[in-house]
């Protein structure tokens, strides 16, 4: 089995028809077919359900899909790596992660990270709910996020990040220092699905409007133009806009940020894994989210 019957394979289940494929992959329409039916002869059973509705996968295809995935992916590592180390290059880290860890202390661990590893190349892709399925499709190597979100993988803690209530300024005594969870059914209440904080916080306010985001920021300036008040983990709370306090939560509540593996990782990455580990265990990882 080589890597061109895994493409068309796999461009053919996207487009869902023999003649898009070609199109996509500049080839005849005759071709594709060609390299179906071998790629199937091979393997000893039928892959796709042809009909005049276009092409799908038979109960065979779909169980054997994440599979073909898989090996295609890996297929195309093993060409990138054997390119960049032609060139004296290390295969680049994937790494997929929140936007406050990206903003946070990402970039001074990576920093570090190359001084003893100058060939270290890293790509970075920042997201928050799609992060199971990058690990998934093998779109990354790794993810930096939270417990909620990377059940089911292998997941090394590396710090407890606490939720802040975050008011305009002005609603609150700027004396004080700390903030009840019931106060916030005193003042309109923004809430973010993307933080998560059903389950994080005990008790939420009922009446809260709901905001689709995954940008901190602009859930900073809806508090600081006085759309209400919010809770938010403390990573994400920096370069506050004007007119906008952040105080503690009472009683504390945290998410669990760590990384997430899949079954496999190449040396490069354990060893990026590594790094972090023991920046967790002397503190400078605390370090870096100050920096």
């Amino acid at each position: 089995m080589d890597d061109r019957k895994l493409e068309v394979f796999l461009k053919t289940i996207q487009t869902g028809s023999f003649s898009k494929a070609a199109a996509e992959l500049n080839c005849t329409q005759s071709a594709v077919t060609q390299t179906m039916n071998n790629l199937e002869a091979e393997l000893g059973i039928a892959l796709l359900d042809r009909s005049h509705k276009g092409v799908g996968l038979t109960p065979a295809g779909e169980k054997l899909l994440p599979l073909i995935i898989e090996a295609k992916d890996g297929l195309d590592r093993i060409v990138a790596l054997a390119g960049r180390l032609s060139e004296g290059k290390e295969s680049p880290i994937r790494i997929g992660c929140f936007s406050s860890i990206a903003t946070s202390w990402l970039p001074q661990a990576i920093k570090t990270y190359q001084k003893n590893n100058p060939s270290a190349v890293f790509n970075i892709k920042i997201g928050t709910e799609n992060l199971s399925d990058l690990l998934l499709s093998h779109k990354i190597d790794l993810a930096l996020g939270d417990t909620d979100r990377l059940k089911g993988f292998r997941f090394m803690e590396l710090m407890k990040d606490p939720y802040c209530a975050v008011y305009p300024k002005g609603v609150v005594d700027e004396n004080k220092k700390s903030i009840s969870i019931g106060d916030f059914g005193e003042y309109p209440f923004i809430m973010a699905p993307e933080n998560a904080l059903k389950s994080h916080l005990i008790d939420l306010p009922k009446d809260a409007l709901t905001v689709s985001c995954d940008d901190d920021f602009a859930l900073l300036s809806m508090v600081s133009q006085g759309l209400g008040a919010t809770a938010m983990p403390r990573l994400s709370i920096r370069n506050l806009p004007e007119n906008v306090s952040v105080y503690d939560l009472e009683p504390k509540s945290f998410r669990t940020l760590g990384i997430a593996l899949p079954n496999s990782v190449d040396q490069g990455v354990k060893s990026f894994v590594k790094f972090l580990q023991k920046c967790r265990e002397d503190g400078t990882l605390e370090g870096f989210c100050h920096a």
